[in-house]
């Protein structure tokens, strides 16, 4: 199956896909390493499960926590004591920025994680650091990069956990955008040039897998008809269709 009529359609940008459904695997540029944005929180998250931490534990949200962007701890007041639990469940359903670092931190940093990614299979992808809007020179430009055919390998390894935390997720401009009638745990990600969705659609006891990521499209508003995210939507229906019916 190919996608250049699509990858078309971002104005000089780049697409990558990797789908698995039933013993089949459709991979476009599925190898390119790109910025991951929100959809690595996943991995964050799943890792407070692979270590069994207790989700009960509570941790306090100071202002030297809070960090701009998607999210709503960082509009509230400081010294609100919330459980990890909870952090993780913000984290992935609103994309909570603040709570994702506090859940990283939790885990033991993006050593942690990383190393987990390993133990996957998964040697393209890795965070590089906390999410932060304000750079210091020797900082990486981007929270974290991967590839597609890796966080289908992610996705291969998520506990019903975290899945649970995915199906809360609110936004739906991309993954489910055109799929009603099927089943969808998801987990979008968006910096300015950069639109990915990664996530599991089940119907009728099948499930496929799929990441979705672009890179550099020229459309930078912060809308749901933004060219990127309509890009992802079709993107899935097509695969969606191909796998599961339409």
């Amino acid at each position: 199956m190919g996608f250049e009529d699509l990858e078309a359609e971002l104005g000089g940008g780049v697409l990558s896909v990797a789908a698995a459904c039933g013993g089949e695997t459709i991979l476009y540029h599925a190898d390119r390493v790109l910025p991951t944005a929100s959809s690595i929180k996943i991995a964050i998250i799943e890792e407070i499960f692979q270590q069994e931490l207790d989700l009960a534990q509570p941790i306090m949200v100071t202002r030297a926590d809070y960090v701009p962007g998607s999210g709503v701890l960082a509009t509230l007041t400081p010294g609100l004591v919330l459980p990890l639990g909870d952090l993780a469940t913000l984290a992935i359903s609103v994309s909570d920025n603040t709570a994702s670092n506090l859940c990283l931190r939790a885990v033991g940093g993006p050593e942690a994680v990383n190393a987990r990614l390993v133990a996957w299979g998964c040697t393209d992808t890795k965070i590089h650091r906390s999410i932060k809007f304000a750079l210091e020179p020797a900082d990486p430009p981007h929270t974290a990069t991967g590839t597609t055919q890796d966080f289908v390998k992610v996705l291969s390894q998520l506990g019903s956990e975290t899945i649970k935390r995915m199906r809360q997720v609110s936004d739906t401009a991309m993954l489910p955008r055109f799929l009603e009638g099927y089943s969808c745990a998801h987990k979008p990600g968006a910096v300015t040039g950069v639109r990915n969705d990664v996530g599991v659609i089940e119907r009728g006891g099948k499930k496929l897998t799929l990441a979705i990521f672009t890179q550099g499209c020229p459309d930078v508003r912060w809308k749901v008809d933004n060219a990127g995210c309509l890009l992802v939507a079709k993107v899935a229906q097509r695969l969606t269709e191909h796998f599961l019916g339409s």
